[in-house]
């Protein structure tokens, strides 16, 4: 199976639907979808790109784990909801833009995306989760808006390439390790 169209009759990919499809490279999610749940295209390991639709309300935990050859994600604004690990060893992610809908980046959401690069993090985020961005290897700068009050552990322990961070002043609390195993 490499392809699949899911039909207008489809309101919610449910726990683990196409979990393991590692043939699968390309999927096309209509806008009658509201919900991505728990592990729906966990190890599709062929997807190259995805498109969620703004009809999308919520990521679950693992949505996207391991989808190991996506290399950006646009999150569209009608996403307040993105759950823990759902992007993680995405490996060959560069690049994230998170909504202005999104109030906190999960646990472990990011974590070991080798390859990303850019985040954007809008003034809607007020808390960075424990390992959030963990072992994302080519991260460089991050920029963490005003409206953050906590950086939670190990947010960006194993960033190696982190040159330049910029805590603003409305952070009241950064965690254990938060910023450890950091070379430069």
């Amino acid at each position: 199976m490499k392809e699949i169209v899911i039909p207008n009759s489809v309101t919610s990919i449910g726990n683990y639907a196409f979990e393991n499809c590692i043939n699968l490279k390309e999927i096309v999610i209509p806008s009658s979808v509201t919900n991505i749940s728990i592990g729906a295209f966990e190890y599709c390991e062929s997807f190259k790109e995805i498109v969620i639709p703004n009809s999308i309300s919520s990521i679950g935990d693992y949505a996207f784990s391991h989808c190991k050859k996506i290399k950006a994600i646009v999150i569209p604004n009608s996403v307040t909801s993105i759950g823990h690990n759902a992007f993680r060893y995405c490996v060959s992610l560069k690049k994230v833009i998170i909504p202005n809908s999104i109030t906190s980046i999960e646990m472990t959401t990011f974590i070991n995306c080798e390859s990303l690069e850019e985040v954007i993090i809008p003034n809607s985020v007020t808390s960075i989760e424990h390992y959030a961005f963990e072992y994302c290897l080519n991260l460089k700068e991050i920029n963490i808006p005003d409206s953050v009050i906590s950086i939670k552990n190990g947010a960006f322990n194993g960033c190696f390439n982190l040159k330049e961070i910029i805590i603003p002043k409305s952070v009241n609390y950064i965690g254990e390790n938060a910023f450890s195993e950091n070379t430069n």
